[in-house]
């Protein structure tokens, strides 16, 4: 083989080695960009509409229990959250699912410099992120109790106003001589009064199946 065959080939393995690398580094890129989209959009409190993102990071319970989320605030202004009428959907065949869950009560903050916060609300600073763990009981006591695997996405409104106060005005008397309701002591009488108030008129909510016709 001559000098020149030679040198064409190792331009043509040359070549050839770098479109291989040139595929393997775009890749991740692609990848990355595909894991922005677990952020929904979060909706805002009633009457209003919310710029908020918010991505679920794990749920811990059964027919209550802790769901912790990001909520992330991708404009250049400071943005208002709160929970109030937060609840979240089973994903998958609702004539099946589990039971949504809703928010009660205040949620914990955590922060960096001065460790978690109990807080109804907060403001998030433009481009940043703020990982909170929101306290969430069970609203359909016909359906079955999720668990820590069951996977879940934020519902597409929040809870009507009449409900969402009722449900936190109830949960706080009931709370009231067991240590409040982020207490664990008050779980239980507080997950009454989110399913005596959830019964006593339904409400079609997102995520409504075959298991709720005959609500």
């Amino acid at each position: 083989m001559s000098i020149h065959q030679i040198n064409q080939m190792n331009r043509v393995l040359f070549a050839f080695c770098f479109a291989a690398f040139g595929l393997v580094i775009l890749r991740p890129a692609a990848s990355a960009a595909a894991a922005a989209s677990d952020f929904d959009k979060l909706p805002g409190e009633q009457g209003k509409q919310s710029p908020l993102l918010m991505r679920i990071v794990k749920y811990d319970g059964s027919t209550n229990g802790a769901i912790t989320v990001d909520v992330k605030n991708p404009t250049d202004k400071p943005q208002e959250f709160s929970a109030k009428g937060i609840y979240f959907v089973p994903t998958g065949n609702a004539n099946e699912a589990p039971q949504r869950l809703g928010a009660v009560g205040p949620f914990q903050l955590q922060s960096r410099n001065e460790g978690p916060l109990r807080t109804d609300h907060t403001t998030i600073a433009p481009g940043a992120t703020a990982r909170m763990t929101l306290d969430v009981y069970c609203i359909d006591s016909h359906r079955a109790s999720p668990s820590s695997s069951t996977s879940f996405r934020p519902a597409k409104e929040r809870m009507p106003a009449p409900l969402m106060r009722a449900i936190d005005a109830d949960a706080e008397k009931s709370a009231a001589g067991l240590g409040g309701v982020s207490s664990p002591e008050a779980k239980g009488a507080v997950q009454g009064e989110v399913w005596r108030n959830r019964n006593k008129k339904w409400i079609k909510l997102d995520g409504e199946g075959a298991q709720e016709l005959r609500k």
